[in-house]
């Protein structure tokens, strides 16, 4: 006896398959990313940062420098 087998079956489950490895790999990537990201933006904005001196800069400058006139 005999089976037969649907390859129509079995292609669509392979497809799924490496669908579903891409895409997990893919949400791996953009958590990296986003991590990367992140880390990025806590060193900036922390006291010593860029962003943090530039700021605190355009204050001393800008805002306070005015008051004093």
């Amino acid at each position: 006896m005999g089976m037969e087998i649907d390859t129509a079956v079995k292609r669509k489950e392979i497809e799924r398959i490496v669908k579903e490895m891409m895409e997990w790999e893919e949400r791996k990537k953009m958590r990296k990313k986003a991590s990367e990201w992140r880390e990025k933006a806590e060193k900036t904005t922390n006291g010593g940062g860029s962003s943090y001196n530039n700021f605190d800069r355009v204050i001393k400058e800008v805002l306070l420098a005015k008051k004093g006139d």
